[in-house]
């Protein structure tokens, strides 16, 4: 296990164990982290599909705002995929996109421009692909996308958001 692995899993269940201890999860099956509930999706959508997926929980595909959050998201993804060698299976879509301008990336939830980024080297291209996920296969670095491919997703609700009802 290299070194940076070892801090990502001990930043995990570290920040993820005090928050359970704390009393503090109001997430229900969803993963607390910080002042947000996740769910971190085990099917694959497109990024639209996706986007209505989350907003049926009542939530939006997730926005990035801060190192700490994407160190924890991260984290979770490492914990998540710990023997995918190549982490080709491990793409998530973000509700980052410049669909409205090329070049202008925002959060679908909040509208808001990017404040923080973690793009992989040469990202974003300048080529036709909108919408922004979480590349497994360069260590969850940002990659623009074209949004009509099938990746998985992580949609983000704040705490203390309506329950889930289905049915």
């Amino acid at each position: 296990m290299t070194r940076l692995r070892v801090i990502w899993t001990v930043l995990y269940f570290c920040v993820h164990k005090r928050i359970l201890a704390a009393g503090n999860n109001q997430c229900g099956d969803w993963v607390p982290l910080l002042e947000s509930c996740y769910l971190f999706s085990d099917t694959r959508a497109t990024w639209g599909a996706a986007m209505g997926i989350c907003r049926g929980f009542h939530a939006d595909l997730v926005s990035i705002e801060s190192n700490d959050e994407n160190l924890l998201i991260e984290g979770h993804l490492q914990n998540k995929h710990p023997h995918d060698a190549d982490k080709t299976a491990a793409d998530y879509w973000t509700g980052g996109n410049d669909i409205e301008s090329e070049g202008n990336f925002k959060w679908i939830g909040s509208e808001q421009p990017f404040t923080y980024t973690n793009w992989m080297t040469g990202q974003p291209d300048p080529a036709e692909q909108d919408c922004v996920e979480i590349r497994g296969v360069s260590n969850f670095k940002w990659h623009d996308e074209t949004c009509n491919h099938s990746h998985l997703f992580i949609c983000e609700k704040s705490m203390g958001s309506p329950p889930d009802i289905i049915g």
